[in-house]
């Protein structure tokens, strides 16, 4: 009975295993993507396919890999695609197309790590025809390129190549290209805050606005306002030209465009930086611990370069927002030469809301403003007119493999005229400001061996500043003139003994002429003062890695001698970055410092009140070199995306005068020396993730002055602004940026006359009696920004991109500068007037830029 059931069932079992045994073979046959089907032949052969993308994206194949080799498996690709696939040693696989198989390819390949090499240049010589590696270190070349012609391949770190194209193939030939010996990457922090901000090992904080994040009430890559989302650098009036690092004030920074020293910072007499933010591309910000080959800044360095690198194509872009219109063009004129060219200018004839808005505070305190006399019931009408603009241009051409020509031309220019009417009369005058600057260079570059490297660089800088005040009662002119010329070279030589040992010295000459001239018609005054130095300056570093990235010590010096003064000056630089493990690291700095110019404000009416500071040159008498000595301590630590520093730091800068510090009490006429010191701490909080990064930063500083001439002789700086804190986040999605944030700071201190006794009688004249200097505060200073960007591919080769910025998102009325004037009445009684300086409202700004 047994036997007989068996025999009726094994042909049932035999049916269900044969139609399990055909599942089976389904399952492992069935058809997958060929992108899928290589990531899982990768895992399982040790092997990397090199393909590109769009070749292979859409293929589909039937693959069994079980008891096969990797031939046998590449043999059914090649069998089920029109893909032909090649082993080409035990490591790569490449995946070439029937179009490639028409074509000369080329693999580039690191000798060093075996990885693929994206990015490399590709030129054939004696031809416009180039083109890039892409990420698979592939690299194509048509077949109407003559195989008897030679190729050159260059990447930045890597030996360049000369090769025959006849020794290329449709199959990608390898190429191994080997690394020099260059020194190891200095950043250790990458996306500080938000992309695009990376913190380096010698203690500098770079900015590449290459790709860049977004920082709240960021409208375009402004460098100089980005760079104050940084803690310890803010600008205690919101502008661009009074940026104030660790409570220095602005005239403290030294500026650099493409290595050359800047004279004016700012459009719109400071609201906006004057650096095109579309040839900008770099900046390097330091606050302590400066580079020996940076002289001046004793309060900071602010480095702006240019892109420096020949274009294979060309690219241009044209934008609008409702402040300026600008266009930029980078333009390949050989496989040796390119140009690039860029341009602003004011829409001041459209009156748009935002450049209402900025008028009205920036001319808030000024002449512009201020013009009805008290003795005079006549009615005055106003009208200014006010523009800027500016325009670059640097020519980039590589004379050899080995040497680099650069030429730099930057001018920056505002324009003002103030216009005074009498109503109902035909009695007018025309007062006019200028601020100009004038900027221009060329460097040769060469590579004499791997390890050895020089730069030359002539320069020239000039910087006017002029106004004539005319008043409409009388027949009163008043000239003034504020003009700098700085001219001088430098020589950077680089000398590589190792990836662990380096050294950087050089020597730079500058001569700067400082000339300030004053002229009045009725009563007839005239004064003009002009001043000559020219300092010879070398320096040197030493930068020593000793386990590769964990340990980073810098240590230089700058030696300077000023001819008019027979003055040597020797200034000491260390900066010393240690990684202590588990994600924590020490850092140490230390600099000694000087400069020789400064600014001065004379008279609150200076200039038309609207740009009262002028240019100085050191004396060494009632103007003394500024000097400054500052050490730093920080400890951090950094993982997972998490990002927490805390720096302390102190700061002493002496030689700083009265005049230079803008005092508006009963300081402001009377001339002294003196000095400050700057003591505090900052903390970052930062949070990163693929999208999104938000961080907090806080800045606790006390600074006060010391002038033993003045009583009190210690008293508050005018810029002591105690605790200061933001909070923000940005957020990215494919082409979508997003960024808000807040920004909050104790108010700076400020002198009030004495109550009961505000006007005391001097020498026969009302004067306004102060009480103690700098014992009052401001009110806390609040704001919230919010930025957005849209990047839209309208076509392969047109972009548009849009930006929308607030500042200021709550309109809340923030209190910048409260300062006393006496003023008589129309019943020629004097009063004391107090003048407050608001900051700007609510300012909503849109920017539309097309990028070619």
């Amino acid at each position: 009975m047994q036997q007989k059931t068996i025999k009726k069932t094994a042909p049932f079992v035999l049916i269900v295993c044969f139609f399990f045994c055909l599942s089976v073979t389904g399952q492992t046959q069935e058809k997958q993507s060929l992108v899928v089907a290589m990531n899982q032949l990768e895992k399982t052969f040790n092997i990397r396919f090199s393909y590109v993308p769009e070749e292979v994206k859409n293929i589909t194949v039937n693959l069994s890999i079980e008891k096969q080799n990797l031939p046998d498996i590449l043999k059914q690709l090649n069998n089920q695609t029109q893909l032909e696939f090649t082993l080409l040693n035990n490591r790569y696989v490449t995946v070439v197309s029937p179009q490639l198989q028409q074509q000369y390819c080329g693999k580039l390949i690191s000798a060093e790590s075996g990885k693929p090499i994206e990015g490399a240049n590709i030129v054939v010589k004696n031809s416009y025809v180039s083109t890039v590696s892409n990420s698979e270190g592939l690299f194509l070349l048509s077949k109407e390129v003559s195989s008897e012609a030679f190729i050159t391949i260059t990447h930045v770190g890597y030996h360049k190549i000369n090769l025959s194209v006849s020794q290329l193939n449709a199959n990608c030939t390898p190429i191994i290209i080997h690394p020099k010996a260059t020194a190891l990457d200095q950043v250790f922090i990458e996306t500080y805050l938000v992309k695009g901000i990376d913190k380096k090992t010698d203690g500098a904080i770079a900015i590449n606005t290459k790709n860049f994040g977004l920082i709240p009430g960021q409208i375009e890559n402004d460098v100089l306002q980005i760079s104050q989302a940084l803690p310890g650098v803010e600008s205690a009036d919101e502008t661009i030209s009074n940026i104030n690092i660790r409570g220095g004030t602005h005239d403290e920074n030294l500026l650099l465009w493409d290595d050359i020293k800047v004279y004016q910072s700012g459009h719109f007499f400071g609201l906006i930086s004057a650096f095109n933010p579309d040839l900008t591309k770099e900046v390097f910000i330091y606050k302590n611990g400066t580079h020996p080959r940076f002289g001046d800044g004793v309060s900071g360095v602010i480095d702006m370069r240019s892109k420096n690198t020949l274009s294979n194509e060309f690219s241009a872009g044209i934008g609008v927002n409702l402040i300026n219109g600008s266009v930029f063009t980078d333009i390949p004129l050989s496989d040796r030469a390119s140009l690039q060219v860029s341009a602003r200018h004011s829409l001041s004839f459209l009156e748009t809301p935002v450049y209402k808005t900025y008028s009205d505070r920036i001319f808030q305190d000024t002449e512009i403003t201020n013009i009805e006399d008290p003795e005079n019931e006549t009615t005055i009408i106003a009208d200014e007119d006010f523009s800027f603009y500016d325009f670059s241009t640097k020519f980039l051409w590589d004379l050899s493999d080995k040497d680099a020509i650069r030429v730099n031309f930057l001018t920056i220019d505002n324009n003002l005229d103030f216009t005074e009417s009498i109503e109902d009369s035909n009695q007018s005058k025309t007062s006019d400001l200028q601020q100009r600057s004038l900027v221009g260079g060329i460097s040769w570059k060469r590579n004499w061996t791997e390890a050895i490297e020089t730069t030359a660089l002539l320069y020239g800088s000039y910087y006017i500043l002029d106004a004539t005040n005319k008043n409409v009662f009388t027949t009163q002119q008043q000239f003034q003139e504020n003009e700098v010329l700085e001219g001088g070279a430098k020589l950077d030589a680089t000398f590589l003994f190792s990836e662990k040992i380096n050294l950087q010295s050089g020597y730079q000459f500058s001569e700067i002429g400082i000339a300030n001239t004053q002229d009045v018609n009725i009563p007839r005054f005239r004064v003009y003062r002009k001043n000559v130095l020219r300092t010879h300056s070398v320096f040197s570093n030493f930068m020593y890695t000793p386990n590769q990235s964990n340990t980073s010590i810098h240590v230089g010096g700058r030696i300077s001698y000023f001819e008019k003064f027979d003055k040597i000056l020797v200034e000491p630089r260390i900066s010393v970055h240690q990684k202590i493990g588990k994600g924590f690291f020490v850092e140490a700095l230390g600099e000694f410092k000087s400069q020789t110019t400064t600014q001065r404000i004379d008279f609150e009416s200076d200039f038309l009140g609207v740009e009262k500071r002028r240019w100085i040159l050191a004396n060494n008498d009632d103007v003394p070199i500024l000097e400054s000595k500052q050490a730093s301590l920080g400890f951090g630590f950094l993982k997972k995306g998490w990002l927490v520093t805390t720096e302390g730091f102190y700061k002493e800068v002496s030689g700083i005068t009265t005049s230079n510090q803008g005092f508006q009490n009963q300081f402001q006429f009377v001339r002294a020396t003196g000095s400050y010191t700057a003591k505090g701490l900052e903390f970052v909080l930062n949070k990163k993730s693929k999208r999104f990064s938000t961080w907090f930063s806080y800045l606790f500083m006390q600074n006060d002055y010391t002038f033993d001439a003045l009583t009190p002789s210690q008293f508050p700086n005018n810029i002591d602004i105690r605790h200061s804190a933001t909070l923000a986040g940005s957020y990215s999605y494919h082409q979508l940026k997003v960024a808000l944030g807040i920004n909050w700071h104790s108010g700076k201190p400020y002198t009030i006359p004495v109550r009961g006794s505000e006007i005391i009688s001097q020498n026969g004249q009302d004067a306004i009696q102060f009480d103690t200097p700098n014992t009052e505060r401001l009110p806390d200073y609040f704001r919230a920004d919010f930025s957005a960007e849209y990047l839209w591919n309208i076509s392969a080769g047109i972009d548009a991109k849009v930006n929308v910025a607030v500042l200021n998102l709550l309109n809340k009325e923030n209190t910048l500068n409260i300062r006393y004037a006496l003023n008589t009445d129309a019943n020629g009684t004097n009063k004391v007037n107090q003048v407050e300086e608001l900051s700007l409202g609510l300012t909503p700004n849109i920017s539309v830029q097309v990028l070619f």
